[in-house]
């Protein structure tokens, strides 16, 4: 069974880093899976602070991944950003069956921008933003959309 379970300062407990990194397998290259710790322990803290909310993707027994998410705004427009990004090692790049033959990533992506949509209903947001932690991902995703903003590295997802 598909499960995508919310965490906020509500109910994220203070070992929720504990818990992800225990059911997650990280890069295979010991400088990047020390990134990823440390971005993941980073994000469970904001989210502890009421600053983030994590979207933990999981089926069955297996995380896939899971998506961070806050509010910043770009001038004077709200905005919906992607705080951190992260498939599990073993369902990187894969298109899963149980996500209509999605990547993990795509569907966390998608994800993002319909919970944007329905916020922007309520609350006016303008963009879904996100900063890209390589060239290689500003390709991904400008393949799904995403646009720079001028003379910055961030790229944004007009709602």
């Amino acid at each position: 069974m598909l499960e995508l379970k919310k965490y906020t300062s509500k109910n994220a407990s203070y070992r929720l880093s504990v818990d992800i990194l225990s059911h997650v397998e990280l890069s295979d290259h010991l400088e990047q899976s020390q990134r990823e710790r440390g971005f993941i322990e980073d994000v469970c803290k904001r989210v502890q602070k009421s600053s983030t909310v994590l979207y933990l993707l999981k089926h069955a027994d297996d995380t896939l991944g899971f998506i961070a998410l806050s509010v910043s705004s770009i001038g004077d427009f709200p905005s919906l950003q992607i705080d951190y990004l992260f498939v599990n090692h073993a369902f990187r790049g894969k298109p899963l069956k149980i996500l209509d033959n999605l990547k993990a990533s795509t569907y966390l992506i998608e994800f993002a921008i319909e919970l944007a949509k329905e916020i922007q209903e309520l609350a006016g947001l303008r963009y879904l933003v996100l900063l890209p932690d390589n060239h290689k991902l500003q390709d991904v995703y400008k393949n799904m959309g995403f646009l720079h903003l001028p003379k910055q590295e961030w790229l944004y997802f007009k709602l």
